[in-house]
């Protein structure tokens, strides 16, 4: 059964070097950081309180990337602390994005049976949603989060600062993720952000700490997985799929592009569940289309809008959250409230996935 669990979050703000706080630092070794990073901060310098930490400690280097959350890459990665004579003394500190944070909390769970670890998102996805709610995991057989486990890490420590690194594409794959904790859990938030300019600096870091606290709380009432947290999937189910179709094609598709088409599809669906025509669910659906359409060179609406949604099935016959065969997706019932375990046909996805996506090129 789900149990009550608390993650510690620490933020940084804006132009702020907080000291990193790390409770449990009485026990920590001399030596007592291992670092796992996103490839790219070879180059790129790391801030605030962590420099000294960085500076100091062995470090291990992988690509960002789904295809870096695999079984291969996860035995490089415990191979590594093995020769750095790592234990249950040391504390991994996992500074990257979502992928990063992913595979480094499901390295660091699985050595040795489990050894502390800290993760420190550096994109907007990470900061609202992988790096919170203790879900670690890899990708298998082509498909996502197929292996994993539930472990909250000692610290998540979000510098906002690193949101200025992003780019276009990574701001809006965040902002997706940040939309999704809005429409199921937060209607005031949602009427507040509906209009933000996403691209314009600083407009997205006074948002962060809300949208975590979102999925924070939910994950605190139900952490292994079992009701509500399921209606941190919106948009997911149909997501994944389009993801393991754009894997199979090698076409270049974001996971939050991704969830921003997904939450479409899911809008009308949820329509179609109401049996009534919501102006709240196509308010939603034109914002999110408007915030895709800022990054036309990365949404891939000619490749979706060409697409046969049948051949996404067999993916979304895989995803993690059905049951006894059934296809079981999110759903809003109105901004801010959502409802889960509801169950998909192949005729009721492609009908919606018709009424969505193949008017994509007149819009």
């Amino acid at each position: 059964m789900s149990g009550s669990v608390h993650q510690n979050i620490q933020f940084n703000q804006p132009d702020q070097n907080q000291h990193l706080e790390l409770p449990w630092i009485q026990w920590i070794q001399s030596d007592g950081f291992r670092i796992l990073a996103d490839e790219r901060f070879r180059e790129l310098p790391v801030f605030g309180p962590l420099t000294h930490v960085w500076n100091t400690s062995p470090k291990c280097f992988i690509s960002a990337g789904e295809d870096s959350k695999s079984i291969k890459s996860a035995e490089r990665i415990w191979s590594w602390l093995d020769q750095e004579n790592t234990d249950r003394g040391h504390v991994l500190l996992i500074v990257g994005g979502g992928t990063i944070s992913d595979l480094g909390g499901f390295v660091a769970s699985t050595f040795k049976r489990g050894i502390p670890f800290v993760l420190v998102p550096t994109t907007l996805v990470g900061m609202i949603d992988a790096a919170i709610g203790g879900k670690n995991g890899l990708n298998y057989s082509d498909y996502k989060n197929q292996i994993g486990t539930f472990q909250l890490p000692d610290l998540t420590y979000i510098d906002v600062n690193f949101i200025s690194s992003l780019d276009a594409l990574e701001r809006t794959n965040g902002w997706m993720e940040l939309v999704k904790h809005s429409l199921i859990s937060d209607r005031t938030l949602w009427n507040e952000i509906q209009n933000v300019d996403i691209h314009l600096p600083g407009a997205i870091a006074p948002w962060v700490p809300r949208a975590a606290e979102i999925k924070k709380h939910i994950v605190a009432q139900d952490f292994l997985d079992e009701s509500l947290r399921k209606s941190l999937n919106f948009g997911h189910t149909v997501a994944h799929a389009l993801e393991w179709k754009a894997q199979q094609e090698d076409v270049q598709l974001s996971h939050g592009v991704a969830v921003g088409w997904g939450m479409l599809w899911s809008l009308a669906w949820s329509n179609s569940l109401l049996q009534r025509d919501s102006t709240d669910f196509e308010l939603a659906s034109r914002s999110i289309r408007m915030w895709l359409d800022t990054i036309p060179a990365h949404h891939q609406s000619h490749w979706l809008s060409a697409l046969d949604p049948a051949e996404l099935w067999p993916a979304m016959l895989k995803d993690k959250k059905n049951l006894d065969g059934a296809v079981l997706d999110v759903a809003l019932t109105q901004i801010g409230e959502a409802i889960w375990n509801q169950p998909v046909t192949l005729n009721k996805f492609t009908s919606i996935w018709k009424q969505v996506f193949l008017s994509l090129e007149t819009n």
